[in-house]
């Protein structure tokens, strides 16, 4: 199973609102997540996947903005939103989850989308992947790993980001 790992993109300013939840993404924000989610599409019509099979976003606005891009351009069979995927959600929690969820889906699930936030992202490719230093992502970052859920463990695989130059 392969397990994509997002951060959404760009934000607008705390300052400039009551309450982090509510931060919609900027109009660069926007377009890194469109470039990020163009990358994804292409991994998956070479690994001729159709899309993704769960999509899990965070329900803070911007996270569910980026899901709604995704969603936009790749098919994506079932997306949730999970409250442990906030910011201060705690990776070892969604991580038992994931694990417990994953095989009661029906269906083989293959591809998995997490979109979420800094610092949970970080910290979540480190519990996967106990080998893995918790790391940076930039805005609309992706981390994949893959899964296997009999041992509940992942691999880290690669970051892309939305720099023109990601492999």
């Amino acid at each position: 199973m392969i397990l994509y790992i997002m951060r959404h993109g760009d934000a607008e300013p705390a300052q400039a609102l009551s309450a982090d939840a509510i931060r919609p993404l900027s109009d660069d924000g926007e377009e890194e997540v469109l470039r990020s989610t163009e990358w994804l599409a292409t991994e998956l019509k070479a690994a001729d996947a159709g899309g993704l099979d769960l999509l899990i976003c965070s329900p803070y606005v911007r996270a569910r903005q980026t899901a709604a891009i995704i969603e936009s351009k790749i098919s994506v069979e079932r997306q949730l939103q999970n409250n442990d995927v906030t910011p201060d959600g705690d990776p070892a929690v969604f991580a038992d989850w994931l694990f417990t969820q994953l095989p009661q889906q029906g269906d083989p699930i293959k591809r998995v989308a997490v979109v979420s936030h800094m610092p949970f992202v970080s910290y979540l490719v480190a519990e996967l992947d106990p080998a893995s230093q918790p790391m940076l992502f930039q805005t609309a970052g992706i981390a994949e790993l893959t899964l296997d859920c009999d041992k509940g463990r992942g691999r880290f695989q690669r970051m892309a980001g939305t720099e023109p130059d990601w492999k």
